[in-house]
């Protein structure tokens, strides 16, 4: 694991583009790794979303879907339809080897590439976090659902105790913009005995 920054750097605050060259780098070995330190929340999240839907051939995206570990969660979970995309090229080429995917795109950094409603369903796992995506992008995800439509996300314990983060999610309740539908804390990587909430939230 020569090249994981799980260790040094993976959850500390940095730029777009240091976030870029770190899965550059890790892409090659990311699935073995994650493997290693029994990643457990592509399955969480995925399982999480099967309570709230029934439609599980309606298209499904998976944002910030790296390698494609949260992709093939979703296909073992009997979803058939799924989208996704990424800032990494690097990853986007092991999820592309994976077939799970419909479609597949390079992503904008804080930009999601669907017009409302066009997913009842979006999973996050692991993006919204510390060291990943801002807090305020957890807005623009729910927002890029119609009404009714699901995110399903997770917090690392880091993202956790970041007051930041907690208050997006507050206030997207507060507002009315979203409902709490599930929210459990659960095993995230073993290697660092580090947990995460998986979480799923309704747009209004």
């Amino acid at each position: 694991m020569s090249t994981s920054p799980i260790n040094t750097k993976l959850w500390t605050p940095r730029s777009v583009e240091e976030t870029q060259q770190i899965y550059a780098d890790w892409a090659d070995g990311y699935d073995g790794d994650m493997q290693t330190m029994s990643y457990a929340t592509p399955g969480r999240v995925a399982d999480a979303l099967t309570r709230f839907t029934g439609d599980r051939m309606a298209p499904v995206l998976d944002f910030g879907c790296g390698t494609g570990l949260s992709g093939g969660a979703l296909a073992k979970a009997g979803f058939t339809t799924i989208d996704g995309t990424d800032i990494s090229p690097a990853m986007l080429d092991h999820a592309r080897g994976k077939g799970i995917y419909r479609d597949l795109w390079l992503g904008t950094p804080g930009e999601v590439r669907a017009k409302p409603g066009a997913y009842q369903a979006i999973i996050a796992t692991g993006v919204v976090s510390l060291g990943a995506a801002p807090p305020q992008m957890l807005g623009t995800l729910v927002a890029a659902l119609g009404s009714g439509g699901l995110l399903a996300f997770s917090y690392n314990d880091p993202t956790l105790a970041a007051p930041d983060y907690i208050a997006a999610l507050d206030a997207l309740q507060a507002n009315g913009s979203a409902e709490l539908l599930f929210r459990e804390h659960g095993p995230h990587l073993s290697e660092k005995v580090t947990g995460s909430d998986v979480i799923v939230l309704r747009r209004a």
